[in-house]
């Protein structure tokens, strides 16, 4: 391959690479300071001990006490 081609074919590779990066960074970036009641529940800290069931309530639990 030729010095063109080798330079055709990383660009390929690198300039999408850095555009993703980029793109993440920034939506990372964005996501950091969108204030908290503004994100979907189940992201925000305090859903997660809300909507998290309480200890014997799961399917293995319910069959544990129908003595099965």
């Amino acid at each position: 391959m030729q010095a063109q081609q080798w330079i055709l074919t990383a660009a390929v590779i690198l300039v999408p690479l850095v555009i993703a990066v980029v793109v993440t960074l920034w939506s990372l970036e964005q996501a950091r300071y969108r204030p908290k009641k503004r994100r979907p529940p189940g992201i925000r800290l305090d859903d997660v001990a809300a909507s998290a069931p309480e200890p014997g309530e799961g399917p293995a639990d319910r069959h544990r006490e129908a003595g099965g």
